[in-house]
């Protein structure tokens, strides 16, 4: 009995949210009303106070789920190893491009001017917790970076990176984005010459 009254439970909370992002690709958020939600999602307003307080919870939800798939999807060419090499780094392991194409659509509307919330700025911090959290550099001896400076520093460049990518439509395949996210993690410049 419970297994049966879990399943309709999570299966409401799974209708309750495509019908959210459905209309949520339609209109603002702000113009979405839990009444609507739970009309067109063909549920009563008690389901949806049953699995959320509030729409911001609902879409506060979505979103946490969304960035958790994020850096799964980061994490998986290193899940077996704990040493990683860049120059000798696969960039068919990469996956990460692959899935947000195929993710277009809601990354799209993550993107977009209809949720209040700032995803981008979501993004490029859980990247940098991921940094900060599980991985550690080896800086050449005698640097002076201070490692938090080189986290913060490449997982915005990585979160803009990805962000224009997603906005500009995807312009060019995973593959490439792969080979170039590998090897905007491998250069160093030193001399650069202001244009005229």
């Amino acid at each position: 009995m419970t297994d049966r009254i879990d399943k309709r439970i999570l299966r409401s909370k799974s209708d309750i949210k495509e019908t959210f992002l459905r209309l949520l690709s339609q209109k603002p958020f702000q113009q979405i009303s839990i009444s609507e939600i739970v009309r067109e999602a063909n549920y009563n307003r008690g389901t949806f106070y049953a699995n959320f307080a509030t729409k911001e919870d609902l879409l506060r939800e979505i979103i946490q789920e969304v960035l958790v798939e994020f850096v799964q999807q980061i994490k998986n060419p290193y899940r077996y190893i704990t040493k990683v090499n860049l120059k000798e780094m696969h960039a068919e392991d990469i996956t990460l491009f692959t899935y947000l194409k195929e993710q277009a659509a809601l990354y799209k509307l993550l993107l977009s001017d209809h949720i209040q919330v700032d995803f981008r700025y979501q993004m490029a911090r859980v990247i940098e917790d991921l940094f900060v959290a599980e991985y550690d550099y080896e800086l050449e001896e005698g640097s002076v970076i201070d490692p938090k400076w080189l986290y913060i520093y490449r997982a915005h460049g990585v979160a803009g990176l990805l962000i224009r990518w997603i906005e500009e439509d995807f312009p060019t395949s995973p593959q490439y984005m792969n080979t170039q996210i590998v090897e905007l993690m491998l250069i160093s410049t030193e001399v650069f010459h202001v244009k005229e």
